[in-house]
C-alpha cells in the first residue's frame, strides 16, 4: 500500500521526522546495513502508528460513543482512569494531571496498534481524538487508517512521562517510549530483536467530559545512554511523573 508521500509503509525512514543521533567516530560496517534497515522500519512503524496517531471509532463491538455510554461489562476501576473500555480501547479519564497523563500514554499505544492494523483506526479516533485534530495528528490518522494486520509486531511501552503544561481545559504531556520488534530481515534469516526509543509530545483538551488528543508529534530518541544527564532542551529535563496508569492495548 502506498500513501500520499509515495512511499510504502515499510520503506518509511525516521529521517522524515527526526534524525537519530550518530556516535562520533563510529563508522557503520557493511554487514550492519540490513540491520539498520530493519531498525528504520521499526521506528517508522512507531512513528506512523504513534505520531504517530491512530484512533477510536464507535464502530467497535461495544458500540459506545462516549465514556458514559460504555458497556457495563467493560467497566474499569482505576483512581485516575480509565473507567471503561470501548472496542478494547481505554476511555474515561479523571479531570486532573494524572488523568491527562494516562490518556496521553494510552493514546500513543492505541495509535501504535492501529498503525499495525490490530485495532481499527476509526475506533481510536472516536474514543481518544479531539473533534478538530491538528495537522500532524490528522496526517498520522490518515497514514495509519484501514491497515490490514501484518505478521510483524511492534510493541511499545512508556519509559517515562512528564507534564509540560497543564490547566483545567488543556494539557501537554511528553511520553518517552521504547518500541520492541522481533522480525527477520529477509526470508530464511534468523529473527532479530530491535529496540527503538522515541519521544512523543501529546497535546490534549478536555472535551465531552474526557481528555482527548488534539495534536501529537514524535521524534526519535533520546536513547538511555543520552539520558544520563539530559540538557535543558531534552524532553527528559523536567520532573518525571508517577501517577499515570498504562494499559496495554491489544
Amino acid at each position: 500500500m502506498r500513501y500520499a508521500h509515495g512511499k510504502r509503509f515499510a520503506e518509511l525512514s525516521p529521517e522524515s521526522a527526526a534524525s537519530a543521533p550518530v556516535t562520533p567516530g563510529a563508522a557503520p560496517a557493511a554487514p550492519q546495513r540490513p540491520r539498520m534497515s530493519l531498525r528504520r522500519w521499526t521506528i517508522a512503524a512507531l512513528m506512523v502508528a504513534s505520531a504517530v496517531a491512530a484512533g477510536l471509532f464507535a464502530v467497535s463491538s461495544c458500540g459506545s460513543s462516549s465514556p458514559g455510554g460504555h458497556d457495563p461489562a467493560n467497566t474499569v476501576r482505576v483512581a485516575h482512569g480509565p473507567t471503561a473500555t470501548a472496542g478494547g480501547v481505554p476511555v474515561g479519564y479523571a479531570h486532573d494531571r494524572a488523568g491527562a497523563e494516562t490518556a496521553a500514554v494510552n493514546t500513543v499505544q492505541a495509535l501504535t496498534q492501529a498503525g499495525q492494523g490490530r485495532i481499527p483506526m476509526a475506533t481510536v479516533e472516536h474514543a481518544l481524538i479531539a473533534r478538530d485534530p491538528g495537522p500532524g495528528l490528522r496526517r498520522s490518522l490518515e497514514i495509519g487508517a484501514n491497515r490490514a494486520p501484518g505478521t510483524d509486531v511492534v510493541n511499545l511501552v512508556p519509559a517515562a512521562v512528564s507534564m509540560v503544561e497543564f490547566s483545567s481545559s488543556a494539557a501537554r504531556v511528553s511520553v518517552w517510549t521504547v518500541a520492541v520488534s522481533r522480525s527477520s530481515i529477509s526470508d530464511g534469516d534468523r529473527a532479530s530483536v530491535i529496540t527503538a526509543w522515541a519521544t512523543h509530545s501529546v497535546s490534549l483538551v478536555w472535551e465531552g467530559g474526557d481528555w482527548k488528543v488534539k495534536e501529537l508529534s514524535s521524534q526519535t530518541g533520546p536513547t538511555p545512554e543520552q539520558s544520563v544527564a539530559p540538557g535543558a532542551q531534552s524532553p527528559l529535563s523536567g520532573a518525571l511523573e508517577s501517577g499515570y496508569y498504562s494499559f496495554y492495548i491489544n
